[in-house]
């Protein structure tokens, strides 16, 4: 499992230069003696894997103050320290060496001056990057932003699989979420955390509630307070929660996966108890009702009427033994996967109508244009540059092209998506309604059955 990072230094070059090339962390380790006729210590060879990429590694820190004295750029930022480590007892030191030296020759190798070293003083070994903050190629310094951390990661993650070394999985989230040390402590010994005990009383408002608003209901008699709008009215990216007896607010978001609002909302709907939303309709038998029913559905938007007519259908899958439905509604029943995934994808973007739909889907395709076009561009210049022969810009501009492809994929799917939602969406409704006086028949028929065995006489054996 290859990770890796980077950040700046503000001190002395040379005192990171002095790190990453310790001998002592550089030298293999002995190999355990296997066979007695390799014990010679004649024959055991000591290695250094420290490698200059653009320099000199005995006089980089010297070669590194050049450069910045040539360009007028001596102060700020003198350096800045990368690592890439790997999973213990995957890969040998030569390897990790090899891997470590290509992948800054990718990053940095056509403008930087860097120093690779490989350490072999732990069970894992990793390899260190000192990085020149100022470019011999052209006097830029080098600016680590967000996006520069994410195509070292990439870039790492796809030599790794040419290796055939396993590449670390975690979602993005879970890796941007950054925790006090103090937090990770706690979560280290097992003790409460204020983000443990916002999910405790979440999770009981989820068990407990049957509906999203007396999810909402349960989490304000608790004292919890949503706030999804700021204070000039705009409406939040992230919901928050307000706790309670203080003014202190947290984000949905950053209690973890599985704990944002809208996935809250699903966990209600998904671990609802069995009680199905057809009481009302049970207790009370008239057509107004049913009557009532139908209009309200006619008049509903998407997420309504799918929303609703998957409550009705896990209902009648969980009371599938105990009632005898038509092969209509056991059609249906087995579909219900793929009409909650329609849910969730209506409620995501909020769609109600076809003009709704629509409009979700010109937007896409305006995206999928555009990421189309920066394709083409990305795949004209690697054919330029494959012309003059320059390795370097070809496989950047080809990683380019294929980054924009892999961005295009979820937008294809989202407009099949769109699709399938107009698609279904008319039968979905029209289903709705008819189950609706399907459940109150087959509730009459059941209340006939009951009433008839009170009546039917029952024959007693007398020994």
């Amino acid at each position: 499992m290859a990770v890796t990072n980077m950040w700046a230094v503000k001190g002395s070059v040379s005192t990171v230069v002095k790190y990453i090339e310790n001998p002592e962390k550089t030298t293999p380790k002995e190999m355990q003696q296997v066979m007695s006729y390799i014990t010679d210590a004649d024959k055991t060879e000591q290695m250094m894997y420290v490698t200059g990429i653009n320099c000199e590694p005995e006089i980089a820190a010297k070669q590194f103050m050049q450069t910045k004295q040539l360009w007028g750029k001596e102060g700020g930022r003198m350096a800045y320290h990368g690592y890439q480590s790997f999973r213990a007892g995957e890969v040998d030191a030569e390897t990790a060496h090899k891997i470590g030296v290509e992948l800054a020759q990718r990053l940095w190798g056509d403008r930087f001056e860097v120093v690779v070293a490989t350490h072999l003083n732990t069970d894992h070994y990793h390899n260190h990057f000192c990085l020149n903050s100022v470019s011999f190629a052209d006097g830029y310094k080098y600016h680590d932003t967000k996006e520069d951390i994410r195509l070292m990661r990439d870039t790492s993650d796809n030599i790794c699989r040419r290796y055939g070394l396993s590449i670390e999985e975690r979602s993005r989230i879970d890796q941007d979420r950054r925790r006090s040390y103090r937090e990770h402590k706690d979560e280290r010994e097992f003790k409460p955390t204020l983000r443990s005990k916002v999910r405790a009383d979440i999770d009981a408002a989820v068990a407990y509630a049957s509906t999203t608003k007396e999810f909402g209901r349960v989490m304000r008699s608790m004292g919890y307070e949503f706030i999804f709008e700021s204070e000039t009215g705009k409406e939040l990216k992230y919901p928050k929660l307000k706790l309670p007896g203080s003014d202190k607010c947290i984000r949905f978001k950053s209690l973890g996966p599985g704990y944002s609002f809208d996935d809250c909302c699903k966990r209600v709907f998904r671990t609802r108890s069995s009680e199905y939303p057809f009481k009302d309709l049970e207790d009370v038998k008239e057509p107004a009702v049913v009557d009532r029913y139908r209009t309200r559905l006619n008049n509903a938007g998407f997420r309504v009427v799918i929303t609703y007519h998957g409550m009705q259908l896990r209902s009648c899958k969980r009371r599938r033994k105990y009632r005898e439905y038509s092969p209509e509604l056991i059609k249906e029943i087995r579909k219900l996967d793929k009409y909650i995934k329609l849910m969730d994808f209506c409620r995501e973007y909020k769609l109600d109508s076809v003009a709704q739909v629509e409009q979700l889907k010109t937007a896409i395709r305006s995206n999928i244009t555009q990421l189309a076009e920066e394709r083409n561009y990305c795949r004209k210049q690697q054919r330029l540059w494959e012309r003059d022969g320059v390795s370097v810009y070809v496989n950047l501009w080809k990683q380019a092209a294929q980054e924009k492809t892999k961005a295009m994929r979820p937008l294809y799917q989202k407009l099949r998506m769109c699709d399938e939602v107009l698609k279904t969406e008319p039968a979905i409704r029209v289903n709705a309604i008819n189950l609706v006086q399907q459940r109150v028949y087959e509730e009459q028929k059941r209340q006939f059955r009951k009433e008839l065995a009170k009546t039917k006489p029952t024959n007693t054996r007398v020994r």
